[in-house]
């Protein structure tokens, strides 16, 4: 898939009323280098208290995200683990210490998965958002959700790991990407991440596709955004080209 051309991803995580101007900055930000495409993750009702369908502002900044080139693309529903399944054994180390509760679609039945994606998918197409892709909150889904999104019209999903091709009448296999994210909730995370992403880069530019996620506060700690600094222009004079998920699963194979 997408032959060998090399190819630059940047996603921008929880976008919501409340982390709009966050959301501003880093469009500005990544502008500054001549990044002016990404992947913009929105989620309809953040936390069940920021409702994208009531708030006619935020609504109007995403349409004018899309209408300058910019990718939207539905990120859960809610974002939280209200009204989830039980937390047992299996999935605590996921929803307490790799998010905090926040891995909406880890366990969720099919058929509460299938409504949520579907009044999201609605939702957007009520405002014009071409909805091309679905991303679960922190990557974590049921092994029912890609199919629930091809069902439900998607052309793609992703894990932290793989881009997932989603065609109907038999889908291209999954891609191996892993995507270079950070940890904000401590010091000790950021240090962390940023050390683990440090590794990681020198990996990726040695294939042609590099995933680079961004969440709200990425750029608020200076140690962060210093790398972040280094990764986009070091991805840029290797060549690596800034695209969007579905431009890239769009190409031919």
């Amino acid at each position: 898939m997408s032959g060998a051309r090399k190819t630059l991803i940047v996603s921008l995580h929880d976008a919501h009323p409340g982390s709009a101007a966050a959301i501003e900055e880093q469009i500005a930000f990544l502008a500054g280098y001549g990044v002016k495409a990404a992947s913009i993750l929105v989620v309809p009702d953040f936390h069940h208290g920021a409702p994208i369908a009531k708030d006619a502002g935020f609504g109007e900044g995403v349409s004018r995200w899309q209408e300058a080139g910019h990718e939207i693309v539905l990120h859960g529903y809610y974002h939280d683990r209200r009204e989830s399944p039980r937390e047992t054994l299996g999935t605590l180390f996921w929803t307490r210490l790799y998010t905090s509760r926040e891995a909406e679609f880890l366990d969720l039945p099919a058929e509460e998965a299938r409504i949520r994606l579907r009044r999201g998918r609605e939702l957007f197409d009520e405002r014009g958002w071409r909805a091309h892709g679905f991303i679960a909150p922190a990557w974590l889904m049921a092994t029912h959700v890609p199919n629930l999104c091809g069902e439900l019209g998607f052309t793609y999903t992703n894990t932290l790991r793989e881009l997932i091709p989603l065609v109907r009448g038999g889908g291209r296999p999954a891609l191996a990407s892993q995507s270079l994210c950070y940890s904000t909730r401590a010091g000790w995370r950021r240090i962390a991440s940023a050390a683990w992403n440090r590794q990681l880069f020198g990996k990726l530019r040695a294939t042609n596709l590099i995933r680079l996620s961004l969440h709200p506060r990425d750029l608020e700690f200076a140690l962060l955004r210093r790398q972040i600094d280094q990764i986009i222009r070091a991805a840029l004079a290797g060549g690596f080209a800034p695209s969007t998920y579905a431009e890239y699963v769009a190409r031919p194979s």
